[in-house]
């Protein structure tokens, strides 16, 4: 709610609730819509979930996140591992995405690597068909001075490259490029006259 407000929420006061409030109701207003699966879920309760959502709600974008957490421990019982239940999930996730014509992003958390090492595509946690059937692989990146985001793989027309993120802590946000507020008022003239 505060990333949506850009600015912090105006909680504290009495007088504020009523700001407070019409944030809320802007933000309530907006076509997001939640699934309530949490911790390991059973990949085909998951499918149907999207599937009620894109029927019901005309849904256009699903985030899943994340992988690891979504493969059900349960399934993992019999005679697949985790590796084989991942391809299976994603197996499903590109067809249901290919059916509906719909964008499914798949968060994957990357494997242990070295401090400090840039990531690749062979970083990212599981077997190489997460990447494969991909047709967008974003990576964040972090070098110990900045974070980014880097394109490493585009289907739609092979275009690679960084974007750099900025955090603003006053409203919770990362974008493109910092923040900085827009002075109006040139150096020098205080009062906002004209300058010639």
């Amino acid at each position: 709610l505060q990333q949506f407000s850009r600015e912090p929420l105006p909680v504290g006061k009495p007088e504020k609730i009523q700001a407070l409030n019409t944030i809320a109701d802007r933000f309530e207003a907006l076509p997001l819509y939640f699934m309530k699966f949490h911790g390991g879920s059973d990949v085909d309760d998951v499918v149907d979930a999207m599937e009620y959502a894109v029927y019901v709600h005309d849904v256009e974008h699903i985030i899943l996140d994340n992988m690891q957490f979504m493969i059900s421990r349960r399934a993992m019982n019999g005679s697949f591992d985790k590796f084989d239940m991942q391809d299976i999930a994603i197996e499903k996730f590109r067809q249901f995405a290919t059916d509906k014509n719909v964008h499914v992003t798949l968060v994957v958390h990357p494997r242990k690597e070295e401090e400090g090492m840039k990531l690749g595509i062979s970083s990212i946690y599981g077997s190489a068909k997460v990447t494969q059937e991909a047709d967008t692989v974003l990576v964040l990146q972090h070098d110990g001075r900045r974070k980014y985001v880097e394109v490493k793989k585009n289907r739609f027309d092979g275009t690679l490259g960084t974007s750099p993120l900025h955090f603003d802590y006053r409203s919770g946000r990362y974008s493109e490029s910092p923040e900085i507020p827009i002075n109006t008022t040139p150096a020098g003239n205080e009062q906002g006259r004209p300058v010639a």
